[in-house]
């Protein structure tokens, strides 16, 4: 039996938990799918400064709305948030709403030229996140995560079957990250689908482009710069087979590097000279 996948690339609204509520409602009563995956920060916008978000109308309005939600309709959902942890720091999170239960891995590379400065804003996560639906295996990462080699190479080792990405990048971010997310699926022999969000988000505008990555770095779904909706189909036995196919990536341990000073030579004014231009 297949598994559908729903890749919803939208903007969440600042300050405004209930209606970025009842955008994800239309899309999560409305289609019938085993997952959907929402864009990093989409339950409160992505916001400049966390510290003035209320989180505590962010979970009356939003989150706990969300979790009866995949209660009621049977629906995984994976959607990005700001989290405050128990010591009072803050953490840019994916959620995983899995009926009334609800799991979260924390961002790690955290980047002081996204959006928002995130280093002055998060504390950074340390633990991989692998949830299991339908025979399918995915691990979790939220924006620049993809550029950290060792935690892709971490899910592809522990039999992930494939990478899921939540982001909020600009146009001008999309490419060079789309290039990397590209480059990650083709060494580890891993598909990754990048959730983007879109929009202008504060007068930032959010790039879009989000896509669903094969092991050969090439598009198998793609989206353009607006609001778009992605079903993506997959076949757990399909997908599993690859993984239990896929091989180690190799591993290098370098040696002293050798360093080599050039040297700078006079031009000998007796060489010869060229036929053509002297």
């Amino acid at each position: 039996m297949g598994m559908k996948i729903t890749l919803v690339q939208s903007k969440g609204v600042v300050g405004d938990a209930k209606v970025n509520y009842f955008k994800a409602k239309m899309r999560i009563s409305n289609v019938e799918s085993d997952i959907f995956v929402f864009p990093e920060m989409y339950c409160s916008g992505y916001v400049k400064d966390v510290n003035g978000v209320n989180f505590q109308t962010l979970k009356a309005l939003a989150l706990d709305p969300i979790k009866e939600l995949s209660h009621f309709t049977g629906s995984t959902v994976i959607c990005g948030c700001p989290v405050k942890n128990e010591d009072g720091t803050f953490s840019d999170c994916a959620m995983v709403f899995d009926g009334r239960k609800t799991y979260t891995y924390a961002k790690m590379n955290l980047r002081s030229d996204n959006a928002a400065d995130e280093v002055a804003m998060y504390a950074p996560g340390s633990e991989p996140m692998i949830i299991s639906r339908g025979g399918i295996s995915i691990g979790l990462t939220v924006g620049h995560d993809l550029m950290i080699s060792d935690l892709c190479r971490y899910y592809s080792d522990n039999g992930a079957d494939m990478i899921v990405c939540l982001a909020a990048l600009t146009g001008e971010q999309m490419g060079p990250f789309m290039q990397i997310a590209r480059a990650r699926a083709i060494e580890f022999s891993i598909p990754i689908l990048v959730c983007n969000m879109t929009g202008n988000d504060c007068g930032t505008e959010m790039g879009g482009l989000s896509a669903y990555i094969g092991i050969d770095g090439e598009y198998i779904e793609s989206c353009t710069t607006g609001s778009d909706v992605r079903e993506i189909r997959l076949e757990p036995e399909e997908l599993r087979s690859i993984t239990e196919r896929r091989t180690a990536a190799p591993k290098f341990e370098f040696t002293e590097a050798k360093r080599i000073e050039m040297e700078t030579v006079e031009v000998d004014p007796d060489s010869p000279k060229c036929p053509l231009f002297g």
